[in-house]
């Protein structure tokens, strides 16, 4: 029998494109969520600023996000602003673990404010 899938959505206090204090403040989310996935808004790395500066999933100011991902064995879920190798930023999902932090998806639909910033 297989361990039931536990899903949390969590939006913790952002603080505009403080990307570390949000990271730490989505790390605590997962820890205190107990469940095997969380979910956090769009573009919630850098408190929905749409000018803010693209977010690296390698980024070190992320790694708080990827321990507190490893301490519980949880996924989370959590939106930033990316740019791909051609310069094109793009509003993403990044997925973090334990094992560290990927783009899981780039928002395809983008609303009129968007559109005039991403891709």
């Amino acid at each position: 029998m297989r361990e039931p899938l536990t899903v949390a959505v969590a939006q913790p206090p952002c603080v505009a494109g403080d990307v570390a204090a949000n990271a730490a403040a989505h790390a605590a989310a997962v820890r205190a969520a107990g469940a095997r996935v969380v979910v956090f808004p769009e573009l919630s790395l850098t408190g929905y600023e749409l000018d803010a500066p693209p977010v690296s999933p390698g980024d070190p100011r992320l790694s708080v996000l990827s321990g507190g991902c490893a301490s519980t064995g949880s996924v989370a879920l959590a939106g930033a602003p990316v740019a791909d190798a051609d310069g094109r930023v793009y509003i993403a999902m990044l997925a973090a673990d334990g094992s560290g932090i990927a783009v899981a998806y780039r928002k395809m639909w983008l609303g009129d404010a968007e559109a005039r910033r991403f891709t």
